[in-house]
């Protein structure tokens, strides 16, 4: 079992169902290693309580797979481009058969009709996210390889921070960015509505934003976001260009940061496609639930295959009812699922750092420096970025974690605090984006920081301080 008294990865807790994640659950503890030669993600646990979700693992264990991964998969341009390549038909398949959905009229198929369906479309949501794991766990052993690297030629710290941040940054317009440059230009409110309707999907569960949203948005974007992006993304490349001269990389570091780079252009890419994806396991989800007299929420605690057993006439309402207050699975080659009292002990064991004295300093890592390296502003505690009605321009933001759903708030923030994630995480590419400071895997600033304290963020040093209020 995962040892809490040595250092844990935790991805979360953020807001979450199980169902929407279940098949990437299926691949991590099986299928990626029937794949790729025995490779398998690390011992983990996954755990929901009160619609909240947290994935661990021991942090150590998951650096060493990754970094093997790393670099048996990712390191070389020509294998990188083949798995990509292999994953870019698979989502072209996915893509495809979920138009078919579209066209269908689901209540008027026969339950095996039904039945062959989910079964086509669970299959080929697993074919699109077995490709994708080289890149994703690898990434979480790739910052100490290129640090290791790099500090043979690099001394100075903050010479260190600055090269790192900007070497492992993505040349590649994110989803988010490339949303907003085509509302800017766009003229047909309806057309861009309708390719992408979805923006606001998460593994919190699904949405479908009208055009009235992205008309109101529309008046607030400027009309130069494809040319300003174009001359960020320019200006990126020369200074990585730069750096290499300046430090005189060698090619193995050059290639280490190319491969951290351009894969997590593709695990944005990646959330792209799982954002629409989730639109099409939720109209199928109503299906049954409409179909077979259950409760919507139940069915988000099932996996993808219960739903193929339930259309198939199995009874599962009161094993998924029993799921609603708590949930988990643990696996490390099969998964097991945990009961309520599992899940409330791992949670209590596993989710949040022992904190047993008074805090007003910590520190983490330099994500990114932002226009000022030193920011004092409110904290804001946001565990859900869909309820965080009160977080104003020029707040601190402060998260278990980010991910694409907090974008809209990061924004707006003057500051971005975590607890978790390295140079690679969602926090420390979007800051970048944005030019805003932010520090990540502080482990505790949910827990220290309350909503409307005063502090001071500080990217030189990487520190996070309490201020006395005036």
């Amino acid at each position: 079992m995962i040892d809490p008294t040595k250092e844990i990865f935790r991805w979360g807790p953020i807001p979450g169902k199980f169902y929407y994640l279940s098949e990437f659950v299926s691949v991590c503890c099986r299928l990626f290693a029937e794949k790729y030669a025995g490779e398998r993600w690390v011992e983990t646990l996954l755990l929901f309580k009160n619609d909240r979700m947290v994935w661990i693992n021991q942090m150590k264990s998951l650096r060493e797979t990754g970094a093997e991964v790393f670099l048996k998969y990712m390191i070389e341009s020509e294998k990188r481009k083949k798995i990509y390549q292999e994953w870019k038909k698979h989502t072209f398949n996915l893509l495809e058969f979920q138009q078919e959905v579209d066209k269908k009229q689901l209540e008027k198929l026969s339950d095996l009709e039904l039945k062959r369906l989910l079964q086509t479309f669970f299959h080929l949501t697993i074919n699109f996210w077995i490709d994708t794991i080289p890149a994703e766990l690898g990434n979480y052993g790739s910052e100490e390889i290129l640090k290791k690297e790099l500090e043979k030629q690099i001394k100075n710290k903050d010479e260190f921070s600055s090269v790192m941040e900007i070497l492992s940054a993505p040349e590649e317009s994110s989803f988010y960015q490339e949303e907003e440059m085509d509302l800017a230009e766009k003229g047909d409110i309806n057309e861009h509505q309708q390719k992408y309707f979805w923006l606001h999907n998460s593994y919190a569960g699904t949405k479908v934003l009208d055009a009235a949203y992205f008309a109101e948005r529309k008046k607030k974007l400027k009309q130069n976001l494809r040319e300003e992006n174009k001359r960020k993304l320019r200006g990126l490349k020369e200074k990585k260009r730069e750096i290499i001269e300046k430090y005189g990389l060698s090619t193995k570091i050059v290639e280490i940061a190319t491969a951290i780079s351009e894969n997590i252009s593709w695990q944005d890419e990646r959330k792209k496609y799982i954002f629409i994806n989730l639109h099409y396991k939720n109209v199928l989800l109503e299906e049954i639930a409409r179909r077979k007299k259950y409760d919507a929420k139940d069915l988000l605690h099932a996996w993808y295959m219960e739903l193929v057993e339930i259309i198939g006439g199995k009874d599962l309402h009161q094993e998924l009812h029993s799921r609603r207050d708590g949930f988990g699975i643990h696996f490390i080659r099969d998964a097991k699922n945990l009961s309520q009292k599992e899940t409330y002990r791992f949670w209590e064991e596993y989710v949040y750092e022992k904190i047993i004295e008074i805090i007003d300093h910590f520190e983490g890592v330099i994500a990114s420096k932002g226009k000022q390296s030193k920011v004092q502003g409110k904290a804001k505690i946001i565990l859900d970025p869909f309820k965080a009605p009160s977080f104003q321009k020029g707040d601190i933001l402060i998260a278990p974690m980010t991910s694409p759903e907090y974008v809209f708030l990061m924004e707006k923030a003057a500051a971005i605090i975590t607890d978790t994630g390295g140079l690679t995480c969602h926090a420390a590419i979007v800051s970048r984006e944005f030019n805003v400071p932010c520090i990540v895997g502080t482990k505790v600033a949910t827990q220290v920081l309350k909503d409307g304290d005063l502090i001071e963020v500080n990217t030189e040093k990487g520190t996070v301080t309490k201020l006395k209020k005036p």
